[in-house]
């Protein structure tokens, strides 16, 4: 090896090391199992190729550029999720998550020596690698609908000496042929639990998966039963990944209603609600329960205001709000067959009454009939997925 390269490699293991110092610091990462697995399978063996998120579309870092191979090298240890991929909407379609975000699902998994996991979406290979070198190669399957993404993930973990099992199909139908799993665990969210995983676990295994809508979402952990029903809960962790992407979830730009927003006559009031509640992640949380199928977004009009915009494509519904100072009443106006704005002061109002619930205070049932409910302990009714 070069003398560069064994700097190189020195200041990768420094890197390393400071990254699991940093997570079990922050107690993100607390088995001693999981940090020695975290030392063994370093980050950046894969993300040979990444954009930052707050540069999508921008500078790439590349280890094939030598003249850059260090600040490449700095950059994946950044604790931030990596962008390998993006789509023709500069939309990041794969990533290397965050290791806070891996740390978190790892630890959460509950996955310890002689369970069997089913990791659904390999991504860059980095989770597989780490499952792998904990409960061993032959324990650990991982699936991706990217045929690439799986090529590229088996070359890095081979290089490791890891050779879980990869598929390339859909995860969202699970992976059959080495079912039952005492594990499934989604690095991906979701806007409900495929049926699919629930006859693909051992009665007493579980389910991690970020169950997510346009705007909020939260961990959910699930014990499967023998009847191939499901119970379980929203945790106290936060994570957030990109949308699955299968035929059954299909990643696509839903129509856009924002210009109709902006632009359209409409039922005027003023609004005390203002739009930057849904920036607390409790409220964002029940407000996606309760509207589970709508969209946020803002909208700038050229030498004009700026307009917070809440839409359902579906029912073509739409409703904007002016930002700007004011303090007290905002102007607001609605159109289409639902009242958007209404109903999100509704339930603003309820969580309110309800001592502001968090995530981990909701319950999830899934039937083996399929259906999937959503209950909170003191509050009448149920809200049912999809998100």
């Amino acid at each position: 090896m070069t003398e560069l390269g064994n700097r190189l490699q020195r200041l990768a293991e420094e890197l390393n090391g400071a990254l699991i110092e940093d997570l079990v610091r922050n107690a993100t990462l607390s088995s001693p199992a999981w940090r020695a697995a975290f030392q063994a399978v370093p980050r950046h063996r894969f993300a040979p190729r990444f954009t930052l998120p707050d540069n999508a579309g921008g500078r790439a870092f590349d280890a094939a550029d030598s003249a850059h191979r260090e600040e490449w090298l700095r950059a994946a240890y950044q604790s931030k999720a990596l962008l390998t991929d993006l789509d023709e909407h500069n939309i990041a379609t794969t990533s290397c998550s965050a290791p806070s975000v891996v740390a978190t699902m790892l630890e959460a998994s509950q996955a310890v020596e002689g369970d069997s996991v089913l990791e659904i979406g390999t991504g860059t290979g980095w989770t597989a690698g780490l499952l792998s070198h904990r409960l061993g190669s032959d324990a650990v399957t991982s699936v991706d609908v990217n045929p690439r993404c799986v090529t590229e993930a088996r070359e890095r973990l081979d290089a490791l000496d890891l050779t879980p099992t990869l598929a390339a199909c859909d995860g969202y139908q699970g992976y059959e042929p080495h079912a039952p799993y005492d594990r499934i665990i989604a690095t991906a969210s979701l806007r409900q639990v495929p049926p699919a995983w629930l006859g693909q676990v051992r009665p007493g295994g579980t389910i991690l998966v970020d169950l997510r809508g346009n705007f909020a979402g939260n961990l959910a952990l699930l014990t499967v039963e023998a009847d191939q029903s499901a119970h379980g809960r929203f945790l106290p962790e936060t994570v957030n990944f990109m949308p699955l992407r299968s035929e059954q979830q299909p990643f696509e730009l839903l129509p856009e209603l924002s210009s109709r927003a902006v632009n359209e006559p409409g039922n005027d009031r003023v609004t005390s609600l203002d739009p930057a509640v849904l920036r607390k992640r409790t409220f964002a949380f029940f407000a996606q329960v309760a509207l589970p199928g709508n969209e946020t977004g803002q909208v700038r009009v050229k030498g004009g205001p700026t307009y917070f915009c809440l839409t359902d494509p579906h029912s073509q519904a739409w409703a904007r709000v002016e930002l700007g100072d004011q303090a007290a009443a905002r102007p607001v106006t609605q159109g289409g067959d639902r009242r958007l704005w209404d109903e999100l002061e509704a339930a603003h109002e309820w969580w309110e009454q309800l001592d502001q619930p968090q995530p981990e205070d909701f319950t999830i049932f899934v039937s083996s009939q399929g259906e999937q409910v959503v209950r909170l302990a003191g509050a009448e009714g149920v809200w049912r997925l999809p998100l």
